[in-house]
Order: C-alpha cells, then structure tokens, then sequence
C-alpha cells in the first residue's frame, strides 16, 4: 500500500505519450505562435461548441484579456461569487474596475437570488464572472437571462470544468467567452495554459490582438514582410506551440478522463454515505459534474470537524486542500475593501465545514480504501 496519497496526480493525465508530439514541435521550427497552437484552438472550440478560440498564457490571462476586449476597466464594476480561488477577482482589480463580492449557494457556486439583489441595487456593473465551481456547473442559464436583462456581459470562468455541461451543453459557450484553464492540476493540462471560447468573432480578434502586443502583424506574416506597427498598448500571453501539441494530445482523452474521475466520485459519494458526519453534495440531474475536486462536507454537529479530519489525514499520509477561503478572509480583501465577517453566511459556513479529498483517474484501490479508512477513523479521535 502507497504510503502517501497526494490530492492530485498529473502523472495520471499526462505521460510520455506526449513525447513525440513535443519531438514534432521541436524539428518544425516554431516554438510558438504556429500551427500547433491553432490547431489546439480550432479544436478546442469546436468541443466546447464555440466558434472561435484563443490559446493564451493562463486562465488568469485568459480572463483578464477578455475583460479588456470587452473595454471594462476604470469606474466599472463586475460581479464574482466570493467563494472562488483569487484571481478570478484580481484580474477584475487589473483591468482597474472594482470586484463585487456575491454570496454562494451550498454547493459553492454563486447564488442567483444575491446575484438578481445585487444587480437592481449596485450601480455601474457592466459584467459577471459566474465560476463553475470544482467542475460543477452553476446556474449558468439563470445567470444569463439576469446579465441580458440588465445589459452585462457575462465571462465564464471555466477553470475547473472542461466538458462539464447544463442542460446537455458544454458550459463556456453560454456567456458572452468562456475562460478554461490547463494548469498543472486541471482535468486536462498543458503545464500552464489558458483558453478563450466565444462565438463572438470580434471579441475573439481584440483578445488576440491584446494578447500579443497589439502588433499588426503575426510572426508568420513579419517573416514574409518585416514591416508591422503596434497600433495600441497590449501584452505577452501567448501560449508555446510545445503546451498546444500537449493539449491536443490531452483533448484526445478529455472524454476517457471525465468517465474516471465522474466514475471515482460514484465510488467515494456511495463509500462517504455510510460514515457518519460526512456529507457529500448531489449532482442535480440537468448537470454534469466533472469532479476537478471532490470537495466533502464535514458537519461538526454529528461529532466530527473538519480539522480534526485535516489533521487524521494528514497523519496517515493523505494530502488535502480547502478551495477556497471566502475571498474576503484573505488579507488584501480585508484592506482594499468594506467586506466584513457576516456578509457573506453561506460562504463563510461552507468555509468551516469542506475539505478537497484526493481526485485524479486510476486512483488505486490501495489508495482510495486508505482514504476511506482514515475518514472512518476520524469520529472515533474526537
């Protein structure tokens, strides 16, 4: 039996086959900006069901170039959930407009009744980054229909849900762009890495633009004809032809590694119901979970806490995450801006009770019946 269980291995998603894709990059003569990396977007697009993509640097980029193309900056304000990892509000503080913080649901993702509060009272918001929390998609057509009625757009941040769907689609092609991230940990990688889906043909050629230092000319066509000019003030968050090759081969098996891991929460929800004081969250039938995180709930009420199952875990060699502290615990937040303890009941209540168990495909059975079996253990410590 292993001796360490880590919360993720991308050793599992990504391995050796992907050699002779990076050998063929390298004996092509483009290391970026080539046909690897169109390739990618093409294809990349096409399966989430969006007419154009753009492959940039990060998700982080990913966003906060779409929030530029969309001309969102000084004395605007865009909506994000408060439970959310950070950048999602720090891109929004980049782009120099004003993050505004909206409550959460049980599942984490964002509440749609604060969402439609927030909306009517708050004046000179111009967009909303709906999150698809630990792959599970939010109310993303609720969502929408609120942004159209108020005349917002809509970013979706889809860093942790590639292939998740509502309804039957794939969430990104619902808002205005879609934001994916290919992180080291994400259901498909490429190391580092980002996405911009959008059927909207002149967000997709401003992002492009941006991403690039708004030359006016690609590396390609400089090589036929140096002369270019740099018509505005842009940025370098292109992706390397060596990351898209890796994610090509990773789209291939995106399908396959969503069955594992959808197929791994069946096994830990059915396991997890059996131990007292461990609560797992239902996948509503119009939605398709693909598990980035399995995220457990630990109800301190039925005499266990979430520490307490931190620190059990930890002593057994089983690594664990809490995603995410509300994003106005954290330290800059609670300087930049008036958000207090108590604003924000639900977020602040899952904070104390969740706990990111170990999820990657071909889990072991010796390491998911060593998680199982510390879980089980943990009442007993109280």
């Amino acid at each position: 039996m292993s001796k360490h269980v880590p919360l993720y291995k991308p050793q599992n998603v990504v391995n050796n086959e992907v050699l002779p894709m990076i050998s063929k990059v390298l004996n092509s003569g483009w290391l970026t900006h080539g046909p690897e990396t169109k390739k990618f977007e093409e294809n990349f697009s096409r399966y989430i069901g969006c007419n154009f993509g753009v492959a940039t640097s990060s998700c982080t980029a990913a966003t906060y170039l779409t929030l530029k193309a969309l001309g969102i900056g000084k004395g605007d304000k865009v909506v994000t959930p408060v439970m959310t990892f950070v950048s999602t509000a720090n891109v929004v503080r980049w782009a120099g407009a004003e993050p505004v913080f909206c409550d959460v649901k049980e599942d984490g993702n964002i509440d749609v009744k604060r969402l439609k509060e927030i909306l009517e009272s708050t004046k000179d918001i111009k967009a909303i980054i709906p999150v698809h929390l630990y792959g599970l998609p939010c109310d993303i057509e609720e969502v929408v229909i609120l942004a159209r009625e108020n005349g917002v757009y809509v970013i979706e941040d889809c860093a942790h849900a590639p292939g998740a769907t509502f309804e039957g689609k794939k969430v990104g092609g619902f808002g205005d762009a879609g934001c994916f991230s290919f992180y080291a940990t994400k259901n498909i990688t490429t190391g580092e890495g980002g996405m911009v889906v959008t059927d909207s043909e002149l967000i997709a050629t401003r992002v492009r633009h941006l991403s690039s230092h708004c030359q006016t000319k690609s590396p390609a066509e400089k090589a036929l004809d140096w002369a270019y000019d740099v018509d505005e003030l842009g940025f370098n968050f292109r992706m390397s032809e060596i990351q898209a090759a890796i994610g090509l081969y990773q789209l291939k098996k995106i399908e396959g590694l969503i069955r594992e891991r959808r197929k791994l929460a069946m096994k830990y929800a059915k396991s997890l119901s059996k131990i007292r004081g461990i609560k797992v969250s239902s996948e509503p039938p119009e939605k398709r979970h693909v598990y980035h995180l399995f995220v457990i709930q630990v109800l301190k009420d039925l005499g266990i806490s979430r520490d307490l199952l931190w620190r059990v875990l930890k002593e057994n060699g089983i690594v664990t995450g809490v995603h995410y502290p509300p994003l106005h615990y954290l330290t800059y937040y609670k300087r930049t801006t008036n958000y207090k303890q108590g604003d924000f009941p639900v977020a602040e209540s899952l904070f104390t009770k969740i706990l990111s168990i170990p999820m990657y495909p071909n889990m072991t059975k010796e390491e998911f019946s060593k998680v199982i079996s510390a879980i089980a253990s943990a009442p007993s410590r109280q």
